[in-house]
């Protein structure tokens, strides 16, 4: 894990229906969660997908199996409340989860958004393979066979706008974003390659066995309708390639980034990009601040720079502010 890790750091690493409820009238505050294990069979890799969702049932509350975060009160596959909701797709950082940024899910899903975060195969903590991980535009194609998939899920497939569909991505899962959003990536290989002379960890014989070909291709998906970026990685991308991105962009990024510089990324997003809406948070605000608060548990198990970059207090600030930002970008968005 500690070798992508690294490549990244010196890389720089309410709406809430089809029609607006009534007045008077609350959206369900209880949330409901259900995990679908997707099989992409065109490429032989599976998509692990867990879907949050507003719902009736009062309880019983779940166990999440992921103890050593802090997540929202969930119901394990409750029946989604009645109506028409829009999706927000989700993409993690890289050796993250699909349930890291759950506190995120919390705020979407009680403004009345389904939200679909998928785990991206290799590039997990549970599935890590470096061989897979530097294939950076299989996540991109992650996102859209789960997207498709999820449309057809008859779980959720009455309960879906297909028409308000957006998306959240975290550090590499932003550069996903920006992928969807049509941003073409430019000498992924030559990047890597460069890399070599000063990192000993990215083997010459790892590179050789990747097929590059793909990774300069189109795989902006024109369901997503709105994009929020959440520090995200752009080192694949020629400044140029940003013009493509037509869709709105909402960025969130802190001036003093560790893993990912703020002036190597974000900035360049920004600069070339000029985002809808854009929240830089405070000089010392870590890259691991996107991520759920640490449990108890979590505390012996969690690395300590995600632990004490930030502490949870502050983290908690924090992630209301970016909660209230995001929910109001897709309420103007995708009405």
């Amino acid at each position: 894990m500690r070798f992508v890790y690294c490549f990244i750091l010196l890389c720089g690493s309410i709406s809430a229906m089809s029609k607006a409820p009534a007045p008077g009238v609350a959206l369900p505050e209880n949330i409901g969660v259900h995990t679908e294990k997707f099989i992409d069979t065109k490429r032989d890799r599976p998509v692990l997908v867990e879907l949050w969702y507003p719902t009736d049932r009062i309880g019983p509350i779940d166990q999440p199996e992921d103890p050593a975060w802090e997540h929202p009160k969930e119901i394990r596959d409750a029946p989604p409340a009645s109506g028409k909701f829009p999706l927000i797709m989700m993409s993690h950082g890289h050796g993250g989860d699909r349930r890291d940024r759950s506190w995120l899910v919390e705020y979407l899903v009680k403004s009345g958004y389904i939200v679909a975060s998928v785990e991206h195969y290799g590039n997990s903590w549970r599935s890590y393979n470096p061989l897979l991980s530097l294939r950076f535009w299989e996540r991109a194609r992650d996102i859209t066979f789960a997207l498709t998939s999820v449309l057809k899920d008859p779980y959720f497939k009455k309960q879906i706008d297909p028409n308000r569909i957006g998306f959240v991505g975290y550090s590499l899962g932003g550069m996903t974003g920006l992928a969807l959003g049509g941003a073409r990536a430019q000498n992924v290989k030559e990047v890597v390659v460069k890399l070599q002379e000063s990192l000993k960890e990215i083997d010459s014989e790892l590179v050789q066995q990747i097929d590059f070909n793909d990774a300069q291709g189109s795989f902006g998906d024109k369901r997503i309708k709105a994009l929020v970026l959440l520090s995200p990685a752009a080192f694949i991308y020629p400044a140029h390639s940003f013009k493509s991105v037509k869709v709105p962009v909402a960025l969130v990024a802190s001036e003093g980034d560790e893993v990912l510089p703020f002036h190597e990324h974000a900035w360049k997003v920004i600069e070339h990009l000029a985002p809808a809406r854009l929240k830089l948070l405070r000089d010392k605000v870590s890259h691991y601040v996107f991520l759920n608060r640490v449990s108890a548990i979590g505390k012996d198990v969690i690395r300590q720079e995600i632990q004490t970059e930030i502490i949870q207090a502050d983290r908690l600030t924090v992630h209301k502010e970016v909660g209230d930002f995001v929910t109001a970008f897709f309420k103007e968005h995708l009405r």
